[in-house]
């Protein structure tokens, strides 16, 4: 029996109300985790393992009153399409958000140099916000992620050419 998009509501409550810093969970192919820290994943192109299953969960999930509709997640890169560099991965699942806030303009464009703690996106789970730092120093060359796209943990958000 695998889990329902209710099912991770529930779960993803139960974690709000916590005080639990960390959840992780398997259950029959289905790998959720939710943390409080978010922490940055990066991994070399070289490393980037598989992509884990696909936990569905609803928009009203995480969306809230004022909260534009989510985008579905842009496909996979290909391996013949995607460009080298670190993947700087989403921590948790929730809303992409590539900006500070709305209106405002984006933590980092295509072709501009970062630095290991430069904030580089936003991922929000259930109003908690996650800022998502590079990890390593060079230059994004990808922004695969629309803005406001729902991601999944382990998604690739941006694609740092390393210094």
């Amino acid at each position: 029996m695998s889990l329902t998009p209710d099912d991770i509501r529930a779960i993803m409550a139960a974690f709000d109300a916590s005080d639990w810093s960390d959840l992780s969970l398997q259950h029959d192919g289905t790998h959720l985790e939710l943390s409080r820290s978010g922490g940055t994943s990066f991994v070399p192109e070289s490393a980037h393992p598989a992509d884990p299953p696909a936990v569905a969960a609803a928009p009203s999930a995480v969306a809230g009153p004022g909260t534009p509709a989510p985008v579905p997640p842009a496909a996979p890169d290909s391996p013949t399409s995607a460009p080298d560099g670190v993947r700087v991965l989403a921590p948790t699942v929730g809303l992409f958000w590539a900006s500070p806030q709305p209106g405002a303009p984006p933590f980092v464009e295509v072709g501009q140099s970062v630095r290991p703690d430069d904030t580089v996106c936003i991922v929000e789970v259930m109003k908690l916000m996650s800022h998502v730092k590079a990890g390593v120093a060079g230059v994004v060359v990808a922004k695969p992620v629309e803005n406001g796209a729902m991601v999944e943990h382990g998604d690739t958000l941006v694609i740092i050419a390393e210094d």
